[in-house]
């Protein structure tokens, strides 16, 4: 026996040797590929980019625009300069204007002055008095010129600084925008024009960004809130298993029992809790189908799995909806689930479809079960998070407590509500309304 153990140790060593060589040898392979990978990337961005240059250079060029600028090169040879140098230095937008403006002011009062001097000149006869005449026509048009040219730029200072006032707002509070306080919104600028579009596109993103913040929040809350129980418990188990497992069997199969139940409740609850956060991003399905006709079948489904309760589904033959239909059962069946779990065995659980037309047209789905009921006091927050009117017996069945908040999540993506009807003892009715 102990060369039989020798050779069994030997060969294990042996295949464990080759294995730990197939390790390396893998492992030089992966960290080799990374520098693989960077090198291809690094010759596609250089084709790319020699594909841009390619495109750039091959683009038609436009005569009437070149015509144009050179035409007119006393105004577009100051703002090609003005714009590439605003790429090399930060320049305030009302310098930049106040700039463009003054220089095209600049150069067509000092046109029209030259074109004003010349016509007066060529029309007066040479002499003395018409010398001293044109001299001080030049003196008195260039101090005219620059009048104009500092009140035409006093006065493009002041308009640009108004215009451009709400902009320096919004970066004052956007400055005041942090994680922390996600709650601070752009005041509406009421301008009818760009300015106003932009602060409302920014407050619709702010609003965004605060939903999926919070989302984010409550999944990393609620799930290290209620993962500390199954987590201690398997912690618990595993230490027993540690010390008497070997030597008891009965302690053996209690705690591999257990442990394989709490792990499959952190897994519904982190699959429900995954859901729960991408509800608010999911786009809906919508597709027009038979309300009716798919909960009558997936009451008949419930109902032959559930033994020890007698389900019955009412309705008309045909209830049209519009709306996504795998949303919409699994809210049905997080209600019908709960009124299993809550409805002693022998109990009657109901489920029924109604078309409601006074007024407005709405539609109806209403669960109604025999079980042991929900207080007062409980039923304003069953659709909370975690809450369970009796958590013992939630932890018993499976629940997690997540099961109707989804369900209310998702009838009101859809536009719905629902809500809930019950007393101690005389069990409970919730209904889900469509419009």
């Amino acid at each position: 026996m102990a060369d039989a153990d020798d050779k069994l140790k030997g060969s294990a060593q042996a295949e464990g040797g080759q294995n730990g060589a197939e390790r390396a040898e893998r492992g030089q392979s992966v960290s080799a590929r990374p520098e693989i990978k960077k090198e291809a990337v690094d010759e596609t961005l250089k084709e790319l980019e020699a594909e841009k240059k390619r495109r750039a250079a091959a683009k038609p060029k436009k005569p009437l625009l070149t015509v144009l600028f050179w035409l007119f090169f006393y105004v577009t040879l100051p703002a090609v300069f003005i714009s590439r140098l605003a790429k090399r230095v930060k320049i305030p937008i009302s310098v930049k204007m106040l700039v463009i403006y003054a220089l095209v002011f600049g150069v067509i009062i000092s046109a029209f002055t030259v074109f004003f001097i010349s016509s007066v000149a060529g029309h007066l006869e040479p002499g003395v008095r018409t010398d001293e005449y044109l001299k001080a026509l030049k003196i008195t048009a260039g101090l005219l010129a620059a009048v104009f040219g500092i009140v035409f730029t006093a006065l493009v200072a002041v308009v640009s600084t108004l215009m451009l006032n709400p902009i320096r707002k919004i970066t004052d509070k956007i400055d005041d925008i942090t994680t922390e306080d996600l709650s601070q919104r752009l005041e509406i600028i009421d301008t009818q024009d760009e300015l106003m579009e932009l602060t409302d596109r920014i407050n619709e993103m702010l609003d965004n960004i605060e939903e999926s913040f919070a989302r984010q929040q409550n999944f990393v809350s609620d799930a290290s809130h209620e993962l500390k129980t199954p987590i201690a418990v398997i912690q618990g188990y595993a230490n027993l298993l540690r010390r008497w497992g070997a030597e008891k069997p009965d302690i053996l199969n209690e705690a591999i029992e257990a442990i394989r139940r709490e792990s499959d409740n952190m897994r519904r609850i982190v699959d429900q809790l995954l859901l729960l956060a991408r509800l608010g991003k999911m786009s809906m399905n919508k597709t027009v189908f038979n309300l009716c006709e798919v909960v009558g079948e997936t009451v008949s489904d419930y109902g032959v799995m559930s033994g020890g309760h007698k389900l019955t589904f009412s309705g008309p033959p045909e209830i049209l909806v519009e709306t996504d239909k795998n949303l919409l059962l699994e809210s049905v069946r997080t209600l019908v689930d709960n009124a299993i779990k809550y409805t002693p065995e022998g109990g009657e659980i109901s489920v029924d479809c109604n078309l409601i037309t006074d007024g407005e047209r709405r539609v109806t789905v209403s669960v109604t079960d025999t079980g042991i009921g929900i207080s007062k006091e409980d039923l304003p927050k069953v659709f909370d998070r975690f809450f369970r009117c009796d958590r013992a017996r939630g932890r018993e069945t499976g629940g997690s407590g997540l099961g109707l908040t989804i369900a209310k999540s998702i009838v009101e993506m859809m536009g719905g509500k629902i809500g809930a009807e019950s007393s101690v003892g005389n069990g409970s009715t919730f209904t889900i309304t469509l419009y």
